[in-house]
């Protein structure tokens, strides 16, 4: 039901300056089939009381997740479950038409307030009714497209309301065949494209139907405040520490005039710096863009990437204050002070970004969706994203197969550091870049999907619109890999970017000349599979890959939630089983058997995230050792699933990470010292704009019973932006024989570790069989309750042997199930003997913990006997 907001409260609100109200509908919502219904929205709407036969619906949310909410089909997430659900290819684009239904009170209101229907996202059409009228003359159409509709004629003023949005999927819908977006059609709308399944995802049987995004009721006078802009403005080259030079701020707004009289007033923008005001005058019926002169910030904090400096944030408050010294509408905006600009490096063949003139090697990777049901929430785009900052990364790719993210994922983003390159809808998959025999159309008619021009732009200006002032957006992108019809890129490059959101780089496609240009000629990315871990450092791959990856099983833990008992097997590698097919694995080859004969399923688990680990810090390594030589940047494929997939993923749907997230940790910190599996060069990288005095570099070789074979350490200062050869480490030459190698960088004079890293390494081709022969041995974990939201744990290695990749979980004793997601500082750890290892755990994301529940932290290795302590 709507906050009941007493009138007064809210004209004591837009006088004192707050924000506009918006009173969001979120709760009360009821659903049904529009063919099962048998009345119109009218009808609908007055002194209608939705039965036992309607739902309780999901809003945000979909058709799907409505009926998933009500029991009424299985979570596709699990098993085969998602082959039961009806396919709209199959049953129809009624079967999935529904009807949802909302009742709210509203308190009276002065006639001079205007209230407003907002709803931020549908997918596909739709029509609104409210009180027996209809509020929306046309159809809807548009997944990407925000309404906002003038009801104060239709509310009741003191008393309850009714509203009906009656929602219809994409059509076409596509048929899932088993190509990328199946047949394609789904691209014919403008919508996103990956619901009719791709190779990492069953299909959405509904296509997301449904009002996936918020539905409120805003407030304001009878001049509309809308679509704030602030733009910065940071000139020179910007150190991340210390005082800074003075920046620019402008700022700019749409102002719609709804009453019949010309309004005169002001445009003001008020922050703790500084204030600057506009004169208005706004015809009856108008909508004009006003912009403020500029204010000059002096000694501002900037905003930096993530391992660059911190992420400070401001506040502006917009305001229209009329004549009669009234405000009518206020809008409060966060924005960050940075400026980025990017230049095409001839030399390496990659674009090169930069901020506030510092410039930043890429480490990121692609996202798909938070959920591919698009169950969205603020703290799941909290909990996502803080995974990526944990893992060090500075990038993210939101994919052009989904869709455009909403606000508060960009704010995440805000806050941690991660920039953001998002795709507008548009695939090379769907629209037409291959000729391709599952699509249901030529690849010339596919090239001008969607089928509606004018709504994709329409689309595209109102979501920059929503997203332009978070700092954390860097770059749009026409499409992946390739670009949008021809009209569509061009009204994009020539007017609607440089018009709306000038101050940021538009690329055509993901794979374009102007991100990249190989020393072979031609651009593209890849690959998808698993490679020589030595592969990273000797193949030279496209300067700024915007899509690398390899596997990415998930953990045990995960497999079980996911398959049947029956399935938890050692998979084929040449036909693994129907589940396994079904979530889309992808095979390791004989990679995990390197370590040994496989001995079971928890065996093969084991050595599968072995080698995980060794795959994406090995990836990562290799765009190291070449840093603004071969390479400028790249982009994981890809960093998550939305959906149950067993392949290409740091962590799963239900937060738990795997060891490849923290083999990619290690290998992306942005002071970091690798052996570069090329030729066992000891590498000194500084992926940051500071020198770093003092600087410790270090190795000790070990053998298999963890004594000594050689050592080396050396003084020096690491220039800025810079990676350094220091002469190769003795590594094995018998093949067979294995060794471990730990590499540290300390500061000298703090005594601080800045970076460890410790290796297997074996001559010929990764063949680590002689591990097997490492006896097991016990590791001893010592936990400690720093608050209710911090566990320090202490790991020692008091045997004679190396403790090989130890894996550690922290569990509620009571359930025993594990607390996800927790944040570890490292994981998946090998200690030489005698080793301590000192490991916090952030555990602020779990629920319902209090500082006295007991918990229990369990482990085990590749050589590790399990074992575990209450705490």
């Amino acid at each position: 039901m709507m906050k009941r907001i007493a009138a007064a409260a809210i004209l004591l609100a837009l006088v004192a300056g707050i924000s506009a109200q918006r009173i969001e509908l979120s709760t009360g919502w009821k659903a049904k089939r529009i063919s099962e219904t048998g009345l119109s929205g009218e009808e609908l709407t007055l002194d209608f009381l939705p039965d036992s036969s309607w739902l309780n619906a999901t809003v945000p949310g979909t058709v799907l997740t409505t009926l998933i909410n009500n029991q009424l089909v299985p979570d596709p997430f699990i098993g085969l479950n998602n082959a039961v659900i009806p396919d709209i290819s199959e049953a129809g684009r009624d079967y999935y038409s529904w009807w949802f239904h909302n009742t709210f009170f509203s308190q009276e209101f002065p006639s001079d307030q205007r209230l407003w229907l907002e709803l931020r996202g549908v997918n596909y059409f739709c029509d609104v009714y409210l009180n027996g009228h209809k509020v929306n003359h046309e159809t809807h159409a548009g997944m990407f497209l925000r309404q906002r509709y003038n009801v104060t004629r239709y509310i009741i003023p003191g008393g309850s309301n009714m509203l009906a949005v009656a929602v219809r999927p994409p059509d076409p819908a596509g048929i899932p065949n088993g190509g990328q977006g199946g047949d394609g059609t789904i691209a014919r709308s403008v919508t996103m494209q990956f619901t009719a399944g791709w190779d990492w995802i069953e299909p959405v049987a509904d296509r997301n139907t449904g009002i996936w995004d918020k539905v409120e009721i805003a407030i304001t006078g009878a001049v509309d405040l809308r679509n704030p802009q602030v733009r910065s403005r940071v000139p020179g080259v910007r150190d991340p520490g210390g005082i800074q030079a003075p920046a620019e701020l402008t700022f700019s707004a749409e102002l719609e005039n709804t009453s019949g009289s010309v309004m005169e007033g002001l445009l003001g923008v008020q922050m703790a710096e500084g204030k600057v005001t506009e004169k208005v005058k706004i015809k009856p019926g108008e909508t004009i863009t006003v912009t403020t002169k500029p204010l000059r910030i002096k000694q501002p904090r900037l905003w930096w990437p993530n391992g660059i400096g911190n992420q400070p944030m401001y506040e502006a408050r917009f305001y229209f204050l009329s004549g009669k010294e009234e405000y009518s509408d206020v809008e409060q905006v966060k924005f960050g002070i940075r400026e980025v600009s990017t230049e095409f490096d001839e030399e390496s063949g990659g674009r090169v970004f930069r901020v506030n003139g510092q410039k930043i090697f890429i480490k990121g990777g692609n996202w798909i969706a938070t959920d591919a049901l698009l169950r969205l929430s603020p703290e799941r785009y909290e909990q996502e994203v803080k995974m990526h900052a944990s893992m060090n990364m500075n990038m993210i790719r939101v994919w052009g197969g989904s869709i455009t993210e909403r606000p508060e994922f960009y704010e995440a983003c805000d806050r941690y550091g991660i920039m953001v390159w998002q795709d507008l809808w548009i695939t090379g998959d769907c629209n037409g870049r291959w000729p391709d025999p599952k699509k249901a159309e030529n690849q010339e008619a596919r090239r001008g999907y969607p089928d509606d021009h004018n709504l994709f732009l329409r689309s595209a200006a109102d979501q920059i619109k929503m997203l332009r002032n978070h700092p954390s957006l860097v770059m749009w992108c026409g499409g992946n890999e390739f670009p949008p019809p021809p009209g569509i890129d061009a009204a994009l490059r020539d007017s609607i970017f440089p018009e709306l959101d000038p101050d940021r780089f538009y690329l055509s496609e993901s794979t374009g000349p102007e991100l990249m240009t190989n020393i072979y000629g031609g651009t593209g990315d890849g690959p998808y599979n698993i490679m020589e871990p030595s592969w990273f450092f000797t193949f030279r791959s496209f300067p700024f890959n915007a899509e690398i990856g390899s596997v990415g099983l998930p953990e045990i833990e995960t497999l079980k939630k996911i398959l049947s008992p029956g399935a938890l097997k050692v998979p084929d590698e040449n036909n693994p089983d129907q589940e396994w097919r079904f979530h889309k694995y992808i095979g390791y080859r004989d990679f995990p058997a390197r370590y040994g004969d496989i001995e079971g399923f928890k065996d093969f688990v084991i050595k599968a995230q072995m080698t995980n680990y060794e795959q994406y810090r090995s990836l990562q390594e290799g765009q190291n050792a070449r840093m603004w030589d071969w390479y400028t940047g790249m982009l994981v494929w890809k960093n998550q699933n939305p959906w149950t997939s067993l392949r290409g993923q740091f962590y799963d749907v239900w937060l738990r990470q795997n060891a490849a997230f923290y083999g990619y940790m290690h290998a992306a910190k942005p002071l970091h010292v690798q052996v570069n599996l090329d030729d066992t060069t000891l590498c000194v990288v500084n992926a940051t704009p500071r020198e770093r005095r003092e600087s410790i570099v270090a190795y000790t070789v070990y053998d298999l019973t963890g004594k000594p074979l050689a050592s080396y350490d050396t003084l020096m200062t690491l220039a800025p932006n810079s990676v350094v050869r220091l002469g190769t480490i003795p590594v094995p030459k018998e093949k067979g024989k294995v060794v471990f190698v730990k590499l540290t960088l300390q500061n000298k004079t703090t005594g601080m570790m800045l970076d460890e890293n410790i290796l297997w390494m074996a001559a010929g081709d990764s063949d680590y069989r002689a591990l097997a022969e490492l006896p097991k041995t016990d590791v001893d974990v010592e936990c400690h309750r720093v608050s209710a939201s911090t566990i320090d744990l202490t790991l020692t290695n008091n045997s004679k042997t190396p403790a090989l990749f130890t894996r550690f979980f922290i569990s509620d004793v009571t359930t025993g199930d594990e607390l996800i997601p927790v944040y570890y500082e490292d994981n998946y750890v090998t200690l030489m003997p005698g080793e301590k290892k000192f490991i916090r755990a952030d555990i602020t994301a779990v629920s319902d913990l209090t500082t006295n529940k007991p918990l229990v932290v369990k482990w085990y290795g590749y050589n590790v006997n399990p074992s575990s302590t209450i705490f």
